[in-house]
């Protein structure tokens, strides 16, 4: 985070939020609290992401550490997944929302809640997994493709 004075933000504005691209940038101030100028989209992804954390955390909480459980209170999508799917869901979720809440960083969390949304998504209107093809090791000609 890029520190200036208020002084500097009042004469130099250009050259104070050319920092922002960096991150944020915390306008000090003699007379008052601190200020701190970030980017909209920073500020959408901080909201969202503590929004969900909340809502993971308590969900954690009401069902005594069991993730998979909190998981499948939290959203109907998750009745999509099969066990396994499910298991790996939570698995991973757990992980990042710990670090998420720790680092005050939400970005990854909020890209994984999205992707296994996306994979219920999926899911839903059909589309599953497919065993991968196993092609022969010589080439076989055939009369009609």
């Amino acid at each position: 985070m890029s520190t200036a004075t208020f002084t500097d933000l009042l004469r130099r504005p250009k050259e104070v939020l050319a920092h922002i691209d960096e991150g944020q940038v915390r306008i000090t101030r003699r007379d008052g609290d601190d200020l701190v100028i970030l980017r909209g989209h920073d500020l959408d992804i901080l909201e969202t992401g503590v929004a969900l954390s909340s809502r993971l955390l308590r969900a954690i909480g009401r069902n005594k550490g069991d993730v998979a459980a909190a998981l499948k209170e939290l959203f109907a999508w998750v009745g999509e997944f099969n066990n396994d799917e499910l298991d790996a869901y939570a698995t991973e979720i757990e992980q990042l929302v710990y670090a998420a809440s720790e680092l005050g960083t939400f970005q990854r969390l909020l890209r994984a809640q999205q992707e296994w949304q996306e994979t219920a998504l999926a899911y839903a209107i059909g589309m599953r997994p497919v065993e991968p093809i196993e092609l022969p090791e010589v080439p076989v000609r055939v009369d009609r493709p």
